[in-house]
């Protein structure tokens, strides 16, 4: 237990040098302050919790306080970037009302489409230049986050989820010739995590019984590849399923990431030059060795439990 929370504070260390370097928090801030958060709201050990809010909170500041001017909102993507912004520093503390209102007015000149690549409330997401599960994947996280703060996409999220069975079946790796294998893993967790709050709640196996048993079934594909990255997330939705730390793939899991991890607190190839791949498998792989204060969900939004039931 001890080593596991060493190496947890390595890496979140990790990933708060990485963040002020250059121009990553620029290129990628929605994404660093959102891991900060959730491990300060999930984390069950006190001194971790803080650790990462005060982390989130300093970055969250310093992002305010350059915001000089209220921006154009020109594209789709810039109205994503803000509300991913706004969202996650207030999650941390810090409000910027005037921002958050201007943000809201202006999302909607655009569309479902413009936001997510199709139009969930008349169509499954298709594969063109990137795959469908990447699609689908990118649309779940962008509506929760939308729904979750009052800017609309154009679409709920509740609208993307409705597409689940037409996810499925999924592939597996097929001896590494199934190109959207980790498209497929990613889509999976992150269903997993847009529906417990991002590793708040427990869910039982059996509302998502073909994506825990995907999970199960190929744990040891990341293990075998050595890919701390994806393995991070097969471990933590594995344990918000409820597989316990005593499980032998679970327990696998987390024996490779505590021997995996380098010196500065990072996992994978510290010469790696892609900026995200770099402190976003340090984030996975924190997150499949910390702690949680797990609870049960008691209240859905609306429409999501019919969906998952009548999927299931």
């Amino acid at each position: 237990m001890v080593k596991r929370k060493e190496a947890v504070r390595r890496g979140l260390r990790f990933i708060y040098r990485n963040a002020q370097e250059g121009d990553n928090f620029e290129d990628w801030g929605g994404d660093y302050l959102w891991c900060f958060h959730c491990i300060a709201s999930t984390s069950a050990d006190a001194e971790l919790r803080a650790l990462a809010r005060e982390m989130g909170a300093t970055l969250a500041l310093k992002w305010r306080r350059e915001q000089e001017a209220l921006p154009e909102l020109a594209d789709a993507d810039e109205v994503g970037y803000y509300m991913s912004m706004i969202d996650v520093s207030s999650r941390l503390g810090i409000d910027n009302h005037q921002l958050r209102e201007h943000v809201r007015q202006g999302s909607r000149r655009f569309t479902a489409r413009d936001y997510l690549g199709f139009d969930p409330v008349h169509e499954a997401p298709q594969s063109l230049a990137r795959s469908r599960y990447d699609i689908w994947c990118d649309a779940l996280v962008l509506t929760y986050t939308g729904d979750g703060c009052g800017i609309p996409m154009g679409a709920a999220y509740v609208d993307v989820l409705r597409w689940l069975p037409k996810m499925r079946p999924y592939g597996g790796p097929e001896g590494r010739v199934n190109a959207e294998f980790r498209d497929i893993v990613f889509a999976i967790t992150h269903l997993v995590y847009t529906l417990n709050d991002y590793n708040r709640y427990r869910l039982p196996p059996e509302l998502l019984p073909r994506e825990f048993e995907f999970l199960r079934e190929h744990l040891k594909v990341p293990v075998a590849a050595g890919d701390a990255e994806l393995l991070g997330e097969f471990v933590d939705c594995l344990r918000a399923f409820g597989l316990p730390d005593s499980d032998p793939a679970v327990r696998s899991g987390v024996e490779y990431l505590l021997a995996s991890q380098n010196p500065d607190g990072s996992w994978g190839d510290v010469h790696e030059p892609d900026v995200h791949t770099r402190y976003h498998t340090a984030w996975t792989a924190i997150d499949g060795l910390r702690d949680y204060t797990w609870s049960a969900r008691t209240e859905w939004p609306a429409g999501v439990l019919e969906v998952l039931l009548g999927a299931a």
